[in-house]
């Protein structure tokens, strides 16, 4: 019973200060404004002209079957703006080619190279077997120093194994490996 009184409260409450009716509730409210000082009556906003409907009988008839507010048939907007932003031309920046030749070479048969060059856009990684003697290969490479890697191994005799790295023109690496199945890295 509490339940239903509370209820009926509420509702005859909101019902009394909407006015009753389905509009928004607000309403215009008095403000005293200082003698001497003007006021300008608040713009309303400019109903979006309406094209006529196709069939219409009456002259100067512009009504539409869609609601009040709602753009019509054959509505024109202004033209676009250019976007923001910076005028000019564009352009295009990209990294040099950076020339690498990677070699291994040694006095007895090399059994595998792996190499590196991160930045390659084809081939960034490989592995080489049975090269014999020497083994080249030059690749390009693009962005900061560190172009390229190589791995190898010396075998039982302990041969060295000798590996030389040059970036456009220039030695930047030369390693070789020391004693049976001696391992070593070249990096440059």
């Amino acid at each position: 019973m509490i339940a239903v009184v509370s209820v009926i409260v509420i509702v005859a409450s909101f019902l009394l200060r909407s006015g009753g009716s389905d509009g928004d509730g607000s309403t215009d409210h008095a403000v005293d404004v200082p003698t001497g000082t003007t006021t300008t009556p608040t713009a309303q906003p400019a109903a979006l002209p309406r094209a006529p409907r196709s069939g219409a009988t009456t002259p100067g008839d512009t009504s539409t079957d869609l609601p009040p507010g709602f753009p019509g048939e054959g509505l024109t907007l202004p033209p676009l703006a250019p976007p923001p932003g910076l005028a000019g031309k564009g352009g295009s920046v990209g990294l040099p080619k950076i020339h690498v030749k990677l070699e291994v070479f040694s006095a007895q048969p090399i059994g595998i190279v792996g190499w590196q060059v991160p930045t390659n856009p084809d081939t960034p990684t490989g592995v080489s077997r049975g090269v014999g003697t020497r083994w080249s290969k030059t690749i390009i490479a693009y962005g900061r120093p560190d172009y390229a890697r190589l791995f190898f191994g010396a075998g039982p005799s302990g041969t060295p194994v000798t590996c030389v790295i040059t970036v456009n023109g220039k030695v930047t690496e030369r390693r070789s490996t020391d004693g049976p199945y001696g391992r070593t890295m070249c990096q440059g």
